[in-house]
């Protein structure tokens, strides 16, 4: 039996609360009964929807992943549950399972619910082909909304500092070289200073690991006050050691950052941790700028600012030096 062209009107979709508060569709038929009974006891969302798009039946956890436990699901249209910019990857699912072909099955696909209530949603989504007693789509819908968040949790915990909440060695690399390229093609400056805690292995020494520890916080959270909001990154580099990447800013203007860096760092005090009023600490800060393509690679670049760090605390520290 050949398939109806599945059409793709759009509107909002409700649940039908037959068969003791789970949706049914059609009863007319023994067969459309025993489909609607069986997908209450799926582990996944479950619709069926006609040739027009109009939902004929769903299960329980359809209502719930719709957020349409309150209003029929029954008759209302399903595409109308897609986010817009998914209805042509539907549209797609649709035409490929509607030509029995290569298979009765398409996906599953990434996309966006618009639920009942206005909420957004990830999903996954498959379509299968159920050609009898009548052309019916079963679609198949899998909640992503917890992976995805999950997901990108981890992906923001792959790339912080754990201690100091800026983003850690990895991040930075990887966003100096993308900043790198896209500065360089624009014929854009690039800066990247690097500051040092100067003698934070005597602070250490001197007041114990947990009051480092301390220390590194609070220099973060100086360097975040400095930076200004255009500034790409704020990186822990390692150790005592932290970075800044400020794409658009030539060494003219890193350098009033680098200033201002300093004078927040000079301004921290230790008092709430216990340590005497006199207990200060300063940082040494080297800036290398790309402007002309002096520098070859990404790396290059924050080779120059490192050996501008070197010649900073051979200066004395708390000083400030450029790689030119």
């Amino acid at each position: 039996m050949s398939a109806a062209p599945f059409k793709s009107t759009l509107q909002p979709e409700a649940l039908n609360d037959d068969h003791n508060g789970l949706a049914a569709g059609s009863e007319d038929h023994t067969a459309d009964f025993n489909i609607s009974r069986f997908i209450q006891y799926l582990a996944e969302a479950v619709l069926i929807v006609n040739t027009d798009g109009v939902i004929e039946c769903a299960n329980a956890k359809a209502a719930l992943l719709l957020n349409s436990i309150d209003r029929p699901l029954i008759g209302e249209r399903w595409p109308a549950f897609l986010h817009e910019r998914c209805l042509k990857q539907y549209q797609g699912l649709v035409k490929i399972v509607a030509k029995q072909v290569l298979s009765l099955q398409a996906g599953p696909t990434e996309m966006v619910l618009h639920c009942a209530n206005g909420e957004l949603k990830d999903i996954e989504l498959s379509v299968s082909f159920l050609p009898e007693p009548e052309a019916r789509l079963i679609l198949i819908l899998r909640d992503l909304t917890r992976q995805k968040a999950e997901f990108e949790q981890l992906k923001r915990q792959a790339a912080t500092d754990a201690l100091t909440g800026l983003a850690n060695r990895r991040s930075f690399d990887e966003q100096l070289l993308q900043n790198w390229l896209q500065c360089t093609a624009a014929k854009r400056p690039l800066s990247v200073i690097i500051i040092d805690i100067d003698f934070f292995k005597q602070f250490n020494d001197s007041y114990g690991h947990i009051q480092g520890d301390a220390c590194l916080r609070k220099v973060a959270r100086a360097i975040l006050q400095a930076m200004p909001l255009d500034a790409q990154l704020a990186a822990r580099y390692g150790g005592e050691e932290f970075a800044l990447i400020l794409p658009h800013y030539n060494e003219i203007k890193a350098l009033a950052v680098a200033r201002e860096v300093q004078q927040a760092v000079r301004q921290l005090q230790f008092t709430d941790a216990g340590l005497p009023a006199s207990v200060g600490i300063t940082v040494s800060q080297g800036i290398a700028t790309e402007i002309n393509g002096q520098f070859r690679t990404s790396m290059a670049l924050l080779c120059a600012a490192d050996t501008a760090l070197y010649r900073a605390k051979a200066d004395g520290r708390d000083c400030i030096n450029t790689s030119c």
